[in-house]
């Protein structure tokens, strides 16, 4: 059972999911903040992550317009100056500029008409979603001592963040598709042998015994998971046949394992 937990969170520890990961976090400003555009920025003017509609208003365009104009005035400012947050409200909108870390900024766009406490919620998202990204970037992990500091709403957010990146990315992974083929070949011998009708309900029983589902399953697992449908094809199809096919398809999951490394 401790696999399966662990295989439901997801932490960073290549460029594709550090990069995945960093978009969910300024998705998660964007939703908070209700901002229109959310850039991550280098002090060096680089892009690192950014959410922009394909279609802009004209209260957008003006506002991403005169950040560009501007970006070369604030990377110096935070290069030289140590600037940690700055806001600047114009007729079209709000644009704030929150520090993350020492080599990088957000820029967070927003149309909306804001009132005081309005500015105070923004300001605050962008504090928080400042320190998450941060943490981030540096490629710390997402759970454990790491992140013991933080408050606790900080603390959900990477919990949250490492189960979508799970949710999002898994499908990609080794494991999925492994899990996947061996999945799909165990269905079409039961479909031979107890019917086409009876196949997921023979599965789903049989995962349900090891408390698991066939996404999260570990290398380990699938022989246990053999011997349950085994087990079920016995009651409906009688001993001889059970033992003929539980040693086949030991060999065949044992194969296509093995085709993954």
């Amino acid at each position: 059972m401790q696999g399966k937990t662990l295989e439901k969170t997801l932490e960073a520890k290549d460029v594709t999911l550090l990069r995945a990961l960093i978009h969910l976090a300024v998705k998660g400003l964007r939703d908070e903040a209700k901002a229109d555009i959310v850039l991550f920025v280098g002090v060096n003017g680089r892009i690192f992550d950014s959410i922009i509609p394909e279609i802009l208003n004209a209260e957008e365009y003006y506002l991403l317009n005169t950040f560009k104009a501007n970006l070369h005035k604030i990377c110096a400012q935070l290069g030289s100056k140590n600037l940690k947050v700055s806001i600047e409200t114009y007729s079209t909108g709000t644009l704030l500029i929150s520090k993350v870390g020492d080599a990088a900024f957000l820029a967070i766009m927003v149309t909306r008409e804001l009132q005081h406490e309005d500015l105070r919620d923004l300001i605050r998202s962008a504090e928080k979603w400042s320190t998450i990204v941060n943490h981030i970037f540096q490629l710390k992990p997402l759970s454990g001592e790491a992140i013991e500091g933080y408050p606790e709403d900080i603390k959900k957010e990477f919990h949250r963040l490492s189960r979508q990146l799970f949710v999002e990315s898994f499908a990609y992974t080794k494991q999925y598709r492994k899990n996947q083929k061996i999945l799909d070949y165990l269905r079409k011998e039961l479909a031979g042998i107890v019917g086409v009708g009876m196949v997921e309900e023979v599965l789903t029983l049989s995962f349900n015994e090891i408390g698991t589902a066939p996404q999260y399953m570990t290398d380990d697992l699938w022989p246990i998971v053999v011997e349950k449908i085994s087990s079920r094809v016995k009651e409906l199809r009688g001993e001889m046949l059970a033992e003929e096919y539980y040693k086949k398809w030991l060999r065949d999951v044992e194969r296509i394992i093995k085709s993954f490394v």
